[in-house]
């Protein structure tokens, strides 16, 4: 039990897009940064032993919230997505890694503990969590985004499950897939009708709007 750390990878820089200014981590989404609802799910999940996250120079408000909460932040290169998480895994010593963006905030507890279990299943050195989808879909999304997951057409989610020794080494060849229509992994806050969907699963979850009296 407990061979598997979390990462979360906030180190995307703040963004005007479609409305939403800010680092990608400290989008609010009900009055609570997206992160948050990320941080909350894997500290519960039973296969976890540490969650910490990935910052760079450019998300200092990020940094600076994940520390007040308690939870240990490693400042990368900022490289992207993969870059980053390399430079990270080689300061952990669990077998196995778990990588998560930091703007998937319907995650949770259980259907992390899922895929967790579907890459042990699979025998398999990595495993990547995809969400399906269909041509119009592809069209809008570009053909760049979408892979061939077991015969399936799918954009990667942001979940990402490996051998923490054989990622370092190269060595992540035999790659399992997991593609769901999970709510959980479907929607990555970029923009701002991505987050007003959003809202809109947390609030029929019965999420409440928090105010800034609330507290973080």
């Amino acid at each position: 039990m407990n061979q598997m750390s979390a990462v979360v990878i906030a180190g995307e820089p703040s963004e005007r897009s479609d409305g939403v200014d800010q680092e990608t981590a400290m989008i609010s989404a009900l009055g609570q940064p997206l992160i948050d609802y990320v941080l909350d799910a894997l500290s519960d999940c039973w296969e976890i032993s540490e969650v910490l996250v990935t910052v760079t120079g450019s998300t200092p408000l990020t940094e600076a919230h994940v520390r007040s909460r308690g939870y240990r932040s490693i400042s990368t290169p900022g490289g992207g997505f993969e870059a980053d998480l390399h430079y990270v895994m080689r300061l952990l010593s669990t077998p196995y890694v778990l990588a998560v963006a930091a703007n998937l905030p319907l995650l949770r507890s259980k259907s992390i503990d899922e895929a967790i279990a579907a890459f042990y299943q699979s025998k398999k050195s990595a495993m990547l969590v995809g969400v399906p989808i269909d041509d119009v879909q592809e069209a809008i999304v570009g053909r760049n985004s979408v892979m061939d997951m077991d015969g399936v057409k799918a954009i990667p989610c942001g979940v990402w499950i490996m051998d923490r020794n054989l990622a370092l080494s190269r060595l992540c060849c035999d790659e399992a897939h997991l593609v769901t229509d999970l709510e959980d992994f479907a929607v990555g806050v970029c923009t701002l009708g991505q987050l007003r969907m959003a809202e809109g699963f947390l609030k029929a979850r019965g999420w409440k709007k928090r105010s800034p009296s609330d507290g973080s």
